[in-house]
């Protein structure tokens, strides 16, 4: 079974890898951005939303 860490994890990285090719070709956007956003998205938020829904769960 699949936790729900790795369910988060794994839809922002497919949303950081799918926004970010889409920024790429749609958009003139410095590779920096590009990879900002990569990180940002596939990171940083997977860590922001597990740890609110941690803090949601009583223990």
């Amino acid at each position: 079974m699949v936790s729900r860490e790795n369910r988060v994890i794994a839809a922002c990285v497919v949303a950081a890898l799918v926004l970010s090719l889409l920024l790429g070709a749609l958009t003139q956007l410095d590779d920096r951005v590009l990879l900002a956003v990569l990180l940002g998205v596939g990171v940083l938020a997977p860590l922001a939303v597990n740890g609110y829904l941690d803090d949601l769960r009583p223990e």
